[in-house]
């Protein structure tokens, strides 16, 4: 009997193992993976708005106006030329054969410009005011080779400056008072129109420039820029 109780357990748990190796164990599920979602990109930090830069005050236009003038207790009218350049000047027919020059003087007194006025010689100024047009033309027509032409130009205004000028002619001159409308300033100026041939002046470019071409050019790049002056003479003065 206790044989075949003994056997009994020894069957049961033989059946016991076999049953275990069978059975499969059942695969665990994978959790569920949430659909993934694109992170929106992040947008650059936006640079702080830079402050628009403060524009300059635009300075104030004094205003002048005309309160007297030479002719105003007999009726007259300021003339036209007093208020021209002369380079507009001699854009007109009746100077087309004549190279205008304005000399003028201003001061707070009256009496004081009307004494300059009456020392003004026009034959030790006329030499002055041709040098400094010379000088002028000179200057903007070398541009970036000034430096280079700095002796050339002192031997040219030198030439303009000894030169002398026949048939020169005050064609007119003039006083005016002025006053600031903003701050009530006064002002007085007298003008001297002057006129020189054409034919006069050119001779006395060619001149100067004969006299200074006697010093070499010391480069070529030097020579090049000699005639680009000249040229620009040649085109006005």
């Amino acid at each position: 009997m206790k044989k075949k109780i003994l056997y009994l357990l020894l069957f049961g748990i033989l059946v016991t193992s076999l049953m275990g190796c069978i059975i499969v164990a059942k695969p665990k599920e994978k959790p569920k993976e949430e659909p993934k979602t694109e992170k929106p990109a992040e947008k650059p930090a936006e640079k702080p708005a830079e402050k628009p830069a403060e524009k300059p005050e635009p300075a104030k236009i004094e205003e002048w106006v005309t309160i007297d003038h030479k002719t105003k207790d007999f009726g007259g009218n300021v003339p036209r030329w007093v208020t021209k350049t002369p380079l507009q000047l001699q854009r007109e027919d009746i100077y087309k054969d004549y190279y205008v020059f304005i000399e003028d003087q201003m001061g707070k007194d009256l009496d004081g410009i009307k004494l300059w006025a009456t020392g003004f010689s026009i034959n030790s100024a006329i030499a002055r005011m041709v040098s400094t047009r010379v000088e002028s033309k000179f200057a903007g027509a070398a541009a970036g080779d000034k430096d280079m032409l700095e002796t050339y130009l002192e031997q040219v205004v030198k030439s303009f400056s000894a030169a002398t000028f026949s048939n020169v002619v005050v064609e007119d001159e003039f006083w005016i008072k002025k006053q600031n409308k903003t701050n009530g300033e006064i002002e007085f100026r007298y003008l001297f129109l002057v006129t020189v041939p054409k034919s006069q002046i050119e001779a006395a470019i060619e001149r100067a420039f004969g006299g200074a071409d006697k010093a070499k050019p010391k480069t070529e790049e030097e020579n090049v820029a000699r005639d680009r002056v000249k040229e620009a003479f040649n085109e006005g003065f």
